[in-house]
C-alpha cells in the first residue's frame, strides 16, 4: 500500500510543475507571476456581500472559514465577529426585518427549485431551517414587509409549475396563507413595503398591462392604468409612498431604456432620467420615501447618476483614480448606514457609510487584493460590424507581453445580457496565462438599446455570429490576435456560439470550450422549465417557434449538432449535470455526434451543479481542465496540478 501512495505522490508532484509558454510572442515577454487556479476559485482571503441589518446595529458577510465559505456577524463598531457556523458557499442573504434572522434561498445542485431557508443569528452551529419543503418547487422572496417581524411576502409554484402565486409566509411557523392566485396571464404582481398587492402585469398576445385592484365588495376587479407591446423594455418598479405614482424603466416610445414616472390619476409618464447612449440599467428607490436615488448605466465604463442631491458627495468620494463601479447594497431603515461596493477591473472593496458624519469605513478587500498588481487591465473596444453597426466590447490584455498574442474570445451567455467592465475571473484567470481576452457585446446584447436588440431577430448563428467574427478580424488587423492561435469559449448562448463557431466557420478558430450550451435550439426550447411559458415570446421572436414548420427548419440550419461533420478543430464541452436550462442531453447529443464522425473532443461532465458551477471543488476541474486543453493549442501558460485538487477528492 504504501509504494501505492509513494507513486502517486511522486505522479502528483510530477504533474504539478508548471508548463512554460510555448507561442513565440509570450516565450519573449516577461510575464507576471503565475497565479494558480485556487486563487480564482478557492481563495481563502475571500469575504465580501456586506450586509447592514434593517435596526443599523448589525453586520452580516460571507467569507471563508477553513475550506468553506461560510455567514459572519458582528455589531457595528464592535469587534465581536463570529460565524453561523454553516457552509453558504454561491447562495446571497437578506436580512429579516427583526434583525435577528437572515433569509436565503438555495437549490438542490443546481436544480433551481429554491427553497427558503432561515437562520437565527444568536444560535450559531444551528443549522439553517428550510421553511419552504415544497417538493419540485422554485421560491422567490417577493417583499420584505416593514415593521412586521413575523412575515414575509413569497411567491412559488406550487399549484402549477407555470405560474407564481404570491403568499404570505409566516417565518416563525412556516404557514402560507395565498394572497394572489395567478390567472396563468399575470407575469408579475407589485406590492408595498407593508405587504399590500398595489398591481399586477398582465399579457396576451399582443400588449401587456398595468393594472391596479378595484374592489367591488366580493372579488377584485382590475382596471388597466397602462399598456405597452410585447416588444417593448418596460419594468414596473415601485408605487411612490403616496400611492399616486409609480416608478418604471420603460423604452415604450424611445429607443434606451428610461427612468419615468407615470401618474396614477393622468396616466401621463414623464422621464427622470436617461442616459444618451445606454439604457438605464437599474434603479435604487430610497428605502423611505420611495423616490429614486440612485440610476446605473453602463457605458464603457460603469456609472451612478445620484437622483438624491444629498447622496452625491458621499459617493464621490468613494471613487477610486481611475474608473470604478460604485453600487449601494444595502440600508438600514433610519437611512443612516449604507454598505457599499467600489469595484475596479482587479478587485473590490467593501465599505460602510454613516451618512450623518459622512466618514467611510473600509469593511474588507475582495479576494484578489493579494494579487491585483498581477492582474490584467480591461479595457473598452470599440469597432464596426462588416453592416456598419457600432459593436463595443472589452479587451484585456496580459501585462509586458509582446503582440501578436494568442487570443480567447470569450462570448458572455443570455444572448439577452452583456458583458460590462468589472472584475471577470475568467477573464483574469485567462490573461494570467498570456492570453488576449476578447468580448464583444454582439448585437442582441442588452443595454444598447431597442434597435441594436432588435437587429438580432432571426440572427442566431447569422449576424449575431458574424459580429463575434468581426470582433476576431478587427483584433488581427490591430495586430492584438495572432490569426493561427484564437480559441472560442463561452457559457450557455457562449458555448452555442463556441459550437457555431467551430462548426460553421471552421477555419477561424483554433478550438474551442463550450460550456453548458445548447447544441439544438428546437429541443432546447421543447424542454425549457414550465414556468419560463409566460416569457417565452421574446425568445421565440428571436430563436424562432419549434411550432412553426418554417422556424424551425431555420433553427435546424442553426443548430451546430447538425453541422458536426464540419468541425475540424479540437472542442473541449462541459456540462453540468443537474442543468434545467440547457439539460445534459445537449451535452451528450453533441459529444455522441462529434464522435460518430471521428472528431476531437473532450468531454467533462460535472455532477452536483447545474447551469452555474457554483462550487470550489468544481470551478477548480472546471479551470483545471480550461487551461489542460487551452496550453497545447494556444501555446500559453498551465499552471499544472494544484494541490488544492488533493484536498477537493480528500473532503
Amino acid at each position: 500500500m504504501s509504494g501505492k501512495i509513494t507513486i502517486l505522490l511522486l505522479s502528483l508532484f510530477m504533474a504539478a510543475c508548471a508548463v512554460q509558454p510555448t507561442h513565440e510572442s509570450l516565450k519573449s515577454s516577461d510575464l507576471p507571476p503565475l497565479l494558480p487556479v485556487r486563487d480564482f476559485v478557492a481563495n481563502t482571503d475571500y469575504n465580501g456581500h456586506y450586509r447592514v441589518s434593517p435596526d443599523g446595529r448589525k453586520l452580516a458577510w460571507k467569507a471563508v472559514a477553513g475550506t468553506r465559505e461560510e455567514i459572519f456577524v458582528r455589531s457595528t463598531g464592535q469587534d465581536d465577529a463570529r460565524s453561523l457556523g454553516f457552509g453558504a458557499q454561491g447562495y446571497a442573504f437578506v436580512w429579516a426585518q427583526d434583525s435577528r434572522r437572515l433569509l436565503f434561498i438555495k437549490d438542490a445542485g443546481g436544480d433551481e427549485n429554491f427553497h427558503l431557508f432561515r437562520v437565527a443569528i444568536d444560535k450559531p452551529g444551528e443549522p439553517p431551517v428550510d421553511i419552504t419543503p415544497l417538493a419540485n418547487t422554485r421560491v422567490a422572496i417577493q417583499q420584505i414587509i416593514e415593521d412586521d417581524p413575523t412575515h414575509i411576502l413569497v411567491i412559488h409554484n406550487g399549484r402549477d409549475k407555470a405560474v407564481f402565486d404570491l403568499y404570505r409566509l409566516n417565518l416563525d411557523s412556516g404557514e402560507m396563507q395565498l394572497v394572489y392566485k395567478n390567472t396563468g396571464q399575470v407575469i408579475r404582481v407589485i406590492t408595498d413595503r407593508q405587504g399590500r398587492l398595489r398591481a399586477r402585469v398582465r399579457q396576451d398576445d399582443d400588449y401587456r398591462y398595468l393594472e391596479l385592484p378595484v374592489p367591488d365588495g366580493t372579488a377584485t376587479r382590475w382596471s388597466i392604468l397602462s399598456r405597452w407591446r410585447g416588444d417593448d423594455d418596460v419594468q414596473v418598479l415601485k408605487f411612490n409612498r403616496d400611492g399616486d405614482a409609480v416608478y418604471m424603466l420603460s423604452n415604450r416610445g424611445r429607443d434606451k431604456v428610461a427612468l419615468v414616472r407615470l401618474d396614477v390619476i393622468t396616466g401621463n409618464e414623464t422621464v427622470v432620467y436617461a442616459h444618451p447612449e445606454v439604457d438605464v440599467s437599474a434603479v435604487q428607490l430610497d428605502r423611505r420615501t420611495l423616490e429614486p436615488a440612485l440610476a446605473y448605466t453602463q457605458p464603457d465604463y460603469p456609472w451612478v447618476e445620484a437622483l438624491d442631491p444629498r447622496l452625491h458627495d458621499a459617493l464621490q468620494a468613494l471613487q477610486k483614480d481611475g474608473p470604478a463601479g460604485v453600487y449601494v447594497s444595502s440600508v438600514d431603515d433610519a437611512r443612516q448606514l449604507v454598505t457599499v461596493d467600489v469595484n475596479d477591473d482587479r478587485e473590490v472593496d467593501y465599505y460602510l457609510l454613516d451618512r450623518r458624519s459622512g466618514k467611510a469605513t473600509l469593511l474588507g478587500r475582495g479576494a484578489t487584493h493579494g494579487f491585483a498588481d498581477a492582474l490584467a487591465t480591461m479595457k473598452p473596444v470599440r469597432f464596426k460590424a462588416r453592416d456598419g453597426l457600432t459593436l463595443r466590447g472589452y479587451l484585456t490584455l496580459p501585462a509586458t507581453a509582446e503582440r501578436p498574442l494568442p487570443t480567447v474570445l470569450l462570448v458572455h451567455g443570455g444572448p439577452f445580457y452583456r458583458d460590462i467592465w468589472q472584475y471577470n475571473r475568467e477573464a483574469q484567470f485567462l490573461a494570467n496565462r498570456g492570453y488576449a481576452v476578447l468580448q464583444v457585446n454582439y448585437r442582441g446584447s442588452s443595454g444598447y438599446g431597442r434597435a441594436f436588440m432588435q437587429a438580432a431577430v432571426g440572427e442566431f448563428a447569422g449576424k449575431m455570429q458574424d459580429d463575434l467574427i468581426d470582433g476576431v478580424n478587427w483584433a488581427v488587423d490591430q495586430g492584438i490576435a495572432d490569426p493561427t492561435h484564437i480559441a472560442i469559449m463561452g457559457r450557455s448562448f457562449g458555448g452555442y456560439a463556441t459550437l457555431v463557431g467551430l462548426s460553421m466557420t471552421p477555419d477561424t478558430f483554433a478550438c474551442g470550450i463550450d460550456i453548458v450550451g445548447p447544441a439544438d435550439l428546437a429541443s432546447l426550447d421543447e424542454n425549457f422549465p414550465a414556468y419560463w411559458q409566460p416569457f417565452m415570446h421574446r425568445w421565440r421572436k428571436y430563436a424562432g417557434d419549434p411550432d412553426n414548420a418554417e422556424d424551425r427548419a431555420r433553427m435546424r440550419a442553426q443548430s451546430p449538432l447538425y453541422h458536426a461533420d464540419r468541425v475540424v478543430r479540437p472542442v473541449l464541452i462541459i456540462q453540468g449535470a443537474n442543468d434545467v436550462r440547457v439539460k445534459q442531453d445537449q451535452s451528450d447529443r453533441m459529444v455522441a455526434a462529434l464522435r460518430a464522425v471521428g472528431k476531437d473532443v473532450d468531454y467533462l461532465v460535472i455532477k452536483g451543479e447545474g447551469h452555474r458551477i457554483r462550487h470550489w471543488k468544481n470551478r477548480l476541474t472546471e479551470y483545471r481542465a480550461i487551461e489542460d486543453f487551452l496550453a497545447p493549442c494556444l501555446g500559453g501558460r498551465n499552471s499544472g496540478f494544484d494541490y488544492y485538487q488533493l484536498g477537493s477528492w480528500l473532503f
